[in-house]
């Protein structure tokens, strides 16, 4: 997020870092896949498969089935983290969204991938638990679908990429949408089917469509990817299928929210006193927009206006910021205190951490939708126009947004002081706050 943060503020001065040496390594080039490889593969991942190991094993009843391959694992993960910072800053990137890091990153990349679903299958396979709940079901379809998708997108580990031009455009979308639609949705869908019944005191409030939510995500979403080649030099009939699923992302969007809205039921009070229900609801609204948003512009007449701009941004921001990372939230919050058997250390830095997290977040994501919006208006009237008019229109909206970012930096620091005085300083966790779902951790 602080690479995020300066990427932000390089758009308002683009010639912060010109003429200084060491700040060469920090061009706008250079940080912005820095930013998005840390946020998908150290943040989401990283908290992913802590969710993995805290949730399956629960789910199973079983313990996980090598606690030594899983600290191997987080080694490992920190390890390759690191050098996916250096490599990146030194220039060294392959090209491709979401893909940028060398091919000998992505070999290791898909070992820590490959142990961390080995020890997941493992716990399932030496379940007690015979009947799996819906989480289980997501967070095994991750684990089935990811590494399939991984390989094809990251040029089938290849040393150079085997495949080229509007070949490539395809295949690179195929993955750039599916790692999100096979990875990180899955996980966050089915941790917030986890920690909603454990917040509110309420079962599910339908297992039957939750599980149809879950085939319907299985089979929908793999051939949306090439949406964001629409109006570009690819098939018309692959444009066509891509838009016509995209829409029907709308059914299983629609069978989560409902059931989240039924488990709610009566239990919307609690919104007071829980920050980790505050995360987790307010997830579920921003997951309605991204859903909502992403189907809709996948339509040829609106991606006519929206692509390219900052509207894209701010909707791909939506899932990983506002939706998934806010989950992730909810689940440290929640799973902590249980892990390490003591309180969330302030309640106090935990609401500073929701709020600022949440009005920050609102700040970028509109400044980034209104500022898209004018952007591509700007282009489709001034198409024979000097194309420098456009860029200084978005001057107010680049401000706004990295204004919003830095109040999304700086409720992390609060989150990551107050995460930490808990593993050192936090009161013995309590069974009163265990029945009460973590409604009042560190109060």
């Amino acid at each position: 997020m602080s690479f995020g943060l300066f990427a932000a503020v390089l758009l308002i001065f683009p010639d912060l870092v010109k003429g200084i040496p060491v700040l060469e390594y920090f061009t706008f080039g250079r940080v912005r896949p820095t930013h998005t490889n840390l946020v998908l593969f150290g943040w989401l991942s990283g908290a992913y498969f802590a969710t993995l190991f805290y949730m399956i094993p629960r789910l199973c009843g079983t313990p996980l089935w090598s606690e030594r391959l899983g600290n191997f694992t987080v080694v490992l993960h920190n390890l390759l983290m690191t050098a996916y910072a250096i490599t990146l800053l030194l220039g060294m990137n392959a090209g491709r969204e979401y893909a940028e890091s060398t091919w000998v990153l992505k070999l290791l990349t898909v070992v820590l991938f490959a142990l961390v679903f080995f020890n997941v299958v493992m716990t399932v396979v030496n379940r007690k638990e015979k009947e799996l709940y819906v989480t289980a079901w997501y967070m095994l379809g991750a684990v089935a679908t990811t590494p399939i998708i991984y390989v094809v997108g990251n040029q089938f580990l290849m040393p150079t990429n085997p495949i080229t031009g509007v070949n490539d455009a395809v295949v690179n979308w195929f993955y750039g949408h599916n790692i999100l639609g096979y990875w990180f949705t899955p996980i966050g869908v089915g941790a917030v089917y986890y920690l909603l019944p454990k917040l509110t005191g309420n079962p599910v409030w339908s297992h039957r469509l939750s599980m149809i939510g879950f085939w319907m995500l299985m089979f929908v979403y793999g051939p949306t990817g090439a949406h964001h080649l629409v109006n570009g030099p690819v098939p018309y009939w692959l444009q066509t299928v891509a838009i016509a699923f995209s829409v029907c992302l709308i059914i299983p969007v629609w069978t989560v929210l409902t059931n989240f809205y039924g488990t709610m039921n009566g239990r919307w009070g609690a919104l007071k006193e829980s920050v980790p229900l505050k995360f987790t609801v307010s997830a579920m609204v921003f997951y309605f927009i991204t859903c909502f948003q992403g189907p809709m512009q996948s339509l040829r007449s609106v991606s006519a206006v929206t692509h390219f701009t900052n509207w894209v941004v701010g909707h791909a921001h939506l899932a990983l910021v506002g939706t998934f990372s806010f989950i992730m939230f909810a689940t440290i919050y929640y799973a902590l205190p249980r892990l390490i058997n003591r309180e969330i250390w302030s309640a106090k830095l935990m609401d500073w951490h929701f709020w600022l997290s949440l009005i920050g977040f609102t700040l970028f994501f509109v400044s980034l939708t209104v500022g898209g919006l004018v952007q591509g208006s700007d282009w489709a009237a001034n198409q024979s126009a000097n194309f420098i008019a456009s860029v200084i229109n978005q001057r107010p909206f680049n401000i706004a947004r990295a204004v919003g970012g830095a109040m999304i930096l700086g409720a992390q620091f609060l989150f990551i002081y107050n995460i930490y005085k808990t593993a050192t300083a936090g009161s013995r966790f309590s069974a009163s706050s265990a029945e009460a779902g973590s409604a009042m951790a560190g109060a």
